[in-house]
């Protein structure tokens, strides 16, 4: 059996900017591990596959969350229903958002990978944690948004460097184009034309500003809004409905701090099972990758263990 498997995205920003921290973490891993660096999606698959085969105990996550997101969809079709390995998030992203969400092992990537180095070295326990992920149209991942969270996610990534602060600008851009009644918040608010099925029931709306669903309670930037995210494993916690900028801006201490906030035309609620469908595609986002589909099935994943300390 072998022991730790990380793999490298070459392409995120963070490693791209810091080519070094390539063969920094293969001179930590040495003799412990293997340090895989897949240049396709194709490469990813076949990379999952070897882990299994050679029975790894722990998956180093290098990248950032949309990396996280690629890697799980690949371990969980490749495992089918065996066991998973641990997964550990080297932090290798701009938000490290599921990381931060998973109270993930802390540090930077050569701290972390010689902290799983060590752990092996001295036989020293991990602490980890699991948690459900959603499954998106067979794809695996934490966070799921269309309407707002997808308008949100392309102005993220529209000009400037993404980031923090980038987030922050487009929130505070946000409520300022609010109050004075510019079309920058209503390029957030545009709303999508759906038609959503909840556990078998259909929702009443055809016009939906917000469709969002997600595994952790912690969004990004200490937002706790999806509240109830971690309450279930086998049923996920959804929003759906109608939302101006006026109700969001009202309720922004809420979905901060991971309060209820009754909005009158979101449902909030838990569900085993969400059918979107739409004449034209729908942009979303899981875990800040984007796509587009006319069809879109939400359900809960398996569950995962991630590395602590």
């Amino acid at each position: 059996m072998k022991t730790i498997g990380i793999i490298h995205n070459p392409r995120s920003k963070k490693n791209m900017k810091y080519p070094h921290i390539l063969d920094m973490v293969r001179d930590i891993i040495g003799r412990y591990g293997t340090v895989f660096v897949p240049s396709s999606y194709e490469e990813l698959t076949e990379v999952a596959q070897e882990i299994k085969k050679d029975h790894y105990e722990i998956v180093g996550v290098n990248g950032g969350d949309g990396t996280n997101h690629q890697i799980i969809t690949r371990i969980i079709d490749v495992y089918n229903d065996d066991r998973f390995p641990l997964i550990a998030h080297l932090r290798g992203g701009t938000m490290n958002t599921i990381s931060n969400a998973l109270n993930g092992i802390t540090g930077s990537v050569i701290g972390i990978t010689q902290k799983l180095v060590e752990h092996y070295k001295y036989d020293r326990p991990f602490k980890t944690r699991t948690n459900k992920v959603l499954n998106i149209n067979g794809r695996y991942g934490f966070m799921f948004g269309t309407g707002f969270v997808s308008n949100l996610m392309d102005l993220y990534y529209e000009g400037g460097d993404p980031g923090p602060i980038k987030a922050l600008q487009i929130i505070y851009k946000a409520i300022a184009s609010a109050i004075i009644r510019t079309d920058y918040v209503d390029r957030l608010f545009n709303p999508i034309m759906a038609e959503v099925i909840i556990d078998g029931l259909k929702l009443d709306y055809s016009r939906y500003s917000i469709i969002v669903s997600s595994a952790i309670r912690n969004v990004g930037l200490n937002f706790r809004a999806i509240y109830r995210a971690e309450e279930l494993p086998d049923k996920i916690h959804l929003f759906a409905g109608q939302a101006t900028a006026f109700e969001v801006i009202r309720r922004l201490r809420k979905l901060y701090v991971g309060r209820q906030p009754n909005f009158k035309h979101l449902v909030d609620t838990l569900a085993r099972l969400v059918e979107i469908t739409s004449s034209s595609p729908l942009r979303y986002t899981i875990d800040g990758d984007m796509y587009e589909d006319t069809r879109i099935v939400l359900s809960p994943g398996p569950l995962m263990s991630y590395i602590q300390e």
